[in-house]
């Protein structure tokens, strides 16, 4: 008779590694960003891990925003800035094309928005505006190249997560952001190549394409990626390809709002 073979007992399990806490989450994404959103993925929606994020951009982009507006040589900038404005509508009303009403509406205008109090406050709003629009914008974005080109199923509140953690890339930028400001006393010293031009201008469209090339977004697209991927279960070379194209088109279109408006303020 034969024997019968051997009853070979499955392995057990292997164990778990255990969840991270949202410390730790949000210092890990910088060093092993493709860790923290497997854990992401697999675990519990955690409001804090696209809200703390948010809130500490925030905070950072008004810091920013009060000590670039403190700057006694920012300050200088701007007030020439709304001098060279009143004499450009001063221009227009000897050349006949304004009337001497609208040019003192204008320059009126102009000493109220070039105020550092009011551009302060104002500053202020709109940088914690923005910095939360934009967890929501990326976790949209990353959603929609999840579901419609990726073909994965996933939630949009996972893509919060991820997107809020991905921002604390932008964190960090804004953080050098702001020393380079203290540093260099200066306007727009962001860690780009917009720090070897000399007298960058808001208005160009080339300074503004310069000024694009940041080390802390292609960190920040780099980094999208890996959440993408993890969330869609894809190579990370076809996430970051979606990601890259949709950064490159968002960047876009930025340089040439921002170009319409110089010459609109001009």
């Amino acid at each position: 008779m034969e024997e019968p073979l051997p009853v070979q007992e499955s392995p057990p399990d292997a164990p778990q590694p255990p969840a991270m806490c949202l410390a730790a989450r949000l210092l890990n994404v910088f060093a092993v960003p493709g860790e923290v959103f497997v854990g992401v993925k697999a675990g519990r929606f955690c409001v804090g891990n696209w809200l703390l994020p948010a809130l500490l951009s925030a905070v950072v982009g008004v810091l920013t925003i009060i000590v670039l507006l403190s700057q006694p040589s920012i300050q200088r900038q701007v007030r020439e800035a709304g001098e060279q404005k009143a004499k450009q509508v001063d221009q227009q009303v000897t050349a006949g094309k304004m009337t001497r009403a609208d040019a003192n509406q204008v320059q009126a205008a102009t000493r109220i928005i070039t105020d550092p109090a009011i551009l302060k406050v104002a500053g202020s709003m709109a940088a914690a505006l923005i910095c939360f629009a934009r967890v929501f914008w990326w976790a949209f974005l990353l959603w929609l190249l999840g579901r419609r080109f990726l073909k994965a199923q996933f939630g949009y509140l996972k893509a919060l997560e991820v997107a809020g953690l991905a921002l604390m890339i932008s964190v960090l930028g804004g953080i050098v952001m702001l020393l380079l400001t203290i540093n260099l006393a200066k306007m727009f010293a962001t860690p780009s190549l917009a720090l070897v031009v000399a007298d960058f201008d808001a208005t160009r469209k080339s300074h503004l394409l310069i000024g694009a090339a940041n080390l802390f977004s292609f960190w920040l697209v780099g980094v999208l990626s890996v959440g993408l991927a993890k969330l869609a279960g894809v190579p990370f070379l076809r996430a970051a390809w979606f990601v890259f194209a949709v950064w490159v088109i968002q960047e876009s279109f930025f340089v040439l709002l921002g170009g319409m408006l110089g010459q609109f303020a001009l």
